[in-house]
């Protein structure tokens, strides 16, 4: 397995990563299966998103919240 990066310096992280015959484009952050994967293994991103969702899901559903013609037992 070949493994080299190419662009790589302390100021620029952006790089590629080349494994064989294929090239990867580096990229600050990934979203894979609902979780924000990052280089510096930052929940925060991740964290903020979910609550972000959240506020958007509650507030969309609000109105059926308070709808009277919706049995509560």
């Amino acid at each position: 397995m070949k493994v080299e990066q190419k662009n790589s310096s302390k100021q620029n992280k952006i790089g590629q990563l080349t494994i064989k015959d294929y090239t990867f484009e580096r990229v600050e952050n990934v979203k894979y299966l609902v979780v924000i994967l990052n280089e510096e293994n930052n929940h925060q991103i991740n964290l903020q998103e979910k609550i972000k969702n959240a506020n958007k899901t509650y507030f969309m559903l609000q109105k059926f919240f308070r709808n009277k013609n919706i049995p509560k037992n």
